[in-house]
């Protein structure tokens, strides 16, 4: 099976850039005009920008083309995560274009200590670094995640967050050599655990215990999973009137678990910191391999 991806690059500003420090008067006076070749105090740590650049797989909608690949565009707004090792934390959301954030806003931060990120998309609610979350079949279904682990308090160095498909995709594509069957109206069903607690703090999912049936009918269809077993995974295939249900892990597929951010293809025989955030791209789906089987009508 061939992957496609495509990266593409975007640039974000989230912030302005940050002032320096005022010049101060004297009791004499005004201060004395700078000398000519001498560079000016540098900024305080607190005062910095915070600056990301970012290789990421979200937009706004978002806009992700079929390999899951696209880009953030102004007005898309996602969840930061910050924390230390003290545990001390912050959440924010950020606004693609109209958000700034400073070091100083981080009140938890010591200068000379670390920060740890992770972010978001779409937008979440957090509570204690995780947030509750159903797997849906539209543009709100499509989780994605970075992280960024020890950046020191006050740098002026880029961080860098890449994001990524926290979810899987299923994919099932079929060959009709049935002239009685129409392809187009080849009905699949797939049920899976959807519901789960996402540990953005920890990047790391635990899964709930609540079952969800997503129905889409055509030749070529995909469904966005959980990561999990796959046994906990059915399929069940409407075609020319006939009917064909089993569990993934009843089929050739070598691995015991579905993994996020990868993709599995089933093909099927049917016959008889301030923030300033640049070079934003998405990264599309990984292939995690493919499935081939036959149903016969």
């Amino acid at each position: 099976m061939n992957t496609r991806r495509i990266i593409l690059g975007t640039v974000l500003l989230l912030a302005v850039t940050a002032t320096g420090c005022d010049k101060k008067e004297s009791p004499a006076g005004p201060a004395a005009p700078e000398t000519p070749g001498v560079p000016e105090s540098p900024t305080a740590p607190a005062d910095r920008q915070i600056t990301f650049t970012t290789e990421i797989a979200a937009t706004r909608a978002p806009q992700l083309d079929e390999d899951g690949s696209g880009s953030f565009t102004a007005g898309d707004t996602f969840t930061l995560y910050a924390c230390d090792d003290a545990q001390g934390a912050a959440t924010l959301d950020y606004t693609v274009g109209s958000t700034a954030l400073y070091w100083r806003d981080l009140t938890f931060a010591a200068e000379g200590g670390k920060v740890h990120f992770a972010a978001c998309y779409p937008k979440q609610s957090l509570s204690e670094g995780g947030f509750d979350f159903t797997a849906t079949q539209d543009a709100a279904g499509d989780l994605l995640w970075a992280s960024a682990a020890g950046v020191g308090v006050g740098t002026e160095q880029p961080v860098a967050l890449t994001f990524r498909h926290a979810l899987h995709r299923l994919a099932v594509k079929y060959t009709v050599e049935d002239t009685s069957v129409d392809a187009s109206r080849i009905e699949t069903r797939c049920t899976a655990i959807a519901t789960a607690r996402v540990e953005l703090s920890e990047g790391r999912i635990r899964l709930g215990d609540t079952e969800k049936t997503f129905t889409a009918t055509n030749q070529e269809v995909s469904f966005l999973v959980l990561p999990q077993p796959t046994e906990n995974v059915t399929l069940e295939i409407h075609a020319g009137g006939m009917t064909r249900t089993w569990k993934l892990s009843q089929t050739d597929f070598p691995y015991p678990e579905l993994e996020g951010g990868k993709q599995v293809t089933v093909n099927l025989t049917v016959q008889e910191g301030k923030i300033t955030l640049s070079g934003l791209t998405i990264e599309g789906w990984g292939d995690q391999g493919s499935i081939d089987d036959e149903i016969i009508l």
